[in-house]
């Protein structure tokens, strides 16, 4: 070290320090001891004022947080999408991303079910079981969030899963893969047996569900009566996608009970009539256990059904052939009538939706589909049946441009395509569940260049579906081309949809005006499941392997089950 030399001014224990009268502080003490009563007065009182005006200033902003930011707050740097290739780097930025919404939950709203991320609020939207918490637990555990997973155990042996707030009736099917799946996952993952006795609990109180003329179950439970709500239908994914949650439920409690009530629903969908081999319509009667209704597809309120096939087979090391023969009739049935591709771009193919008589098909692909790729790759290698893995991959590039065709970069919840002969969806009927077919106006170029054209609903709501494919496709092929789609639909949420409590969804993805955007929602799905599928993608392939685990479709990992079932 060059320079002057230090020097040090030496004292005695006993003497005080005294301070130079030629310091700023000393000259401030000097100044503040010649002054008069009013002189000393005003320096306060003008002191006290300049603390309120910070005050109110930082009041205000925390009242009005989206006029307060100069943009989308993000900790990636702009060319981040290119920069950062390393595995480990992008997935300590995916821990990061997880521990500021965990944060931010923990700071606003830990116990309550979901984080209002522009407000700094919360809500109980879903009876008040602080489900963000339960759904985010085996993501705390698989990340090494040790503190954090310990500190939401112990909140959650102290819920009481017997009851709800007043008024309120508990959604069966989402809180059997939120609550129930998500309890049974951390229970697995840290053995602590006070998860398992939770489990249970939430397990028990869903059950009366069941006690229906058929076993079909309602859709809710009044928890606080013990008793379902009566209703006259149910769609297959609520009644079809409880299954494995109560599988693993018998195979960790020794009690047959769960695994047998749910495997009713199965059995009586296998015999049941149907349009077209394989293809379910949504709605079961749920008196007569007869599919009555509805259109045929992979999207919101069919899709986990379809998927629980396979994965039941998987759980069962392969020895259920019902699962099997199942799975394969409804693939083989959607790529028979289900399966088209754009007319611009013919290497962009989708699965659309088909009325309840499998004879009108409806050209409108939803994110919420893009869970079948991953799907499919993974039935490609358990059923050795390598035509699945080519369509997986055709299909996850459509599902990849979905994102990088908008000017955000983030997915909208569905788009839609035309025929060749210019014949689409009518426009009145473009956020239905029914739809008619009607010729369209001659295409614009960005639909000619996308290959698709965007409906009115842009929304993005943080959906984990896509992710979730790239995950198992690389897995299975080690392609690292959906490593890097990966990175860069990271990359977007990061920047279009972090707030500074956490993150929230988007209203409209060709909007790039940043926070007047952010709808002040976030699922507990983008912690259970988008940002677990994210860092497992940048994770070593024998983290949580395939072999050895199966995902619900929350994204709960179960252990494959230890020996085949008797």
């Amino acid at each position: 070290m060059s320079g002057k030399p230090i020097v040090r001014s030496v004292h005695s224990d006993d003497e005080p320090l005294l301070e130079s009268p030629a310091t700023f502080r000393g000259r401030l003490r000097a100044r503040w001891h010649r002054a008069d009563r009013t002189a000393r007065v005003v320096s306060v009182l003008f002191a006290l004022m300049m603390c309120a005006v910070v005050v109110v200033r930082v009041a205000m902003e925390a009242m009005s947080p989206r006029d307060g930011w100069p943009g989308p707050p993000t900790t990636i740097p702009p060319d981040a999408e290119e920069g950062v290739k390393d595995d480990s780097a992008r997935r300590d930025a995916v821990r990061d991303a997880m521990r500021h919404a965990w944060s931010g939950y923990r700071q606003h709203a830990f116990g309550k079910d979901e984080l209002l991320p522009v407000s700094n609020s919360s809500n109980t939207k879903w009876g008040g079981w602080g489900v963000t918490l339960i759904d985010s637990l085996d993501t705390l555990h698989i990340m090494g969030l040790n503190e954090e997973f310990r500190e939401a155990v112990t909140h959650v042996v102290g819920v009481d899963f017997k009851k709800a707030k007043a008024g309120y009736t508990t959604p069966f099917f989402e809180m059997i893969i939120r609550s129930l799946g998500g309890l049974l996952s951390a229970y697995e993952m840290s053995l602590d047996r006070r998860l398992l006795d939770k489990a249970r609990e939430v397990g028990d109180a869903l059950l009366p569900a069941f006690k229906t003329e058929t076993g079909i179950p309602y859709p809710r439970v009044d928890v606080n009566t013990g008793k379902a709500v009566p209703a006259d239908r149910v769609c297959i994914a609520e009644a079809g996608t409880v299954q494995l949650e109560y599988w693993k439920l018998s195979e960790l409690t020794g009690n047959p009970v769960y695994h047998n009530t749910a495997q009713r629903v199965v059995d009586i969908l296998d015999t049941a009539s149907k349009p077209y081999k394989g293809l379910y319509p949504i709605w079961i009667d749920i008196r007569s256990g007869k599919l009555v209704s509805g259109q045929i597809t992979f999207g919101g309120m069919g899709d986990s059904w379809y998927e629980y096939m396979l994965k039941q087979y998987i759980y069962s090391r392969r020895s259920e052939d019902q699962y099997r023969r199942m799975y394969e009739e409804s693939i083989d049935g959607m790529r028979d009538k289900m399966v088209r591709h754009s007319v611009y771009d013919t290497g962009m193919y989708y699965v659309g939706d088909l009325d309840s008589t499998a004879t009108k098909f409806s050209p409108r692909f939803q994110h919420l589909t893009c869970f079948v790729p991953g799907m499919l790759a993974l039935g490609s290698r358990v059923l050795d049946r390598p035509d699945d893995l080519e369509l997986a991959k055709q299909l996850t590039y459509t599902c990849f441009q979905m994102y990088n065709r908008t000017s955000t970069r983030l997915s909208p919840e569905y788009v839609q395509f035309r025929d060749a002969s210019d014949k689409g969806i009518a426009p009145s009927q473009e956020n239905t569940t029914d739809f008619e077919i009607v010729s369209l106006a001659a295409a614009k170029s960005k639909e000619r260049e996308d290959g698709f054209y965007l409906g009115p609903n842009r929304s993005y709501i943080l959906r984990p579906e896509t992710v979730e494919s790239l995950m198992i496709l690389y897995r299975i092929t080690g392609d690292a081309t959906y490593k890097d789609w990966g990175w860069q639909i990271f990359c977007a949420i990061e920047r279009w949809t972090k707030t500074p409590a956490a993150y929230s969804a988007y209203g409209d993805v060709m909007s790039t005006d940043g926070g007047s955007q952010l709808t002040d929602s976030m699922e507990s799905f983008f912690l259970a499941e988008t940002l677990k599928y994210l860092y497992l993608l940048f994770s070593p392939a024998d983290y949580y392997s395939l072999d050895e685990y199966v995902f619900n479709t929350e994204a709960h990992p179960f252990k494959i089950m230890r020996t085949p079932p008797p």
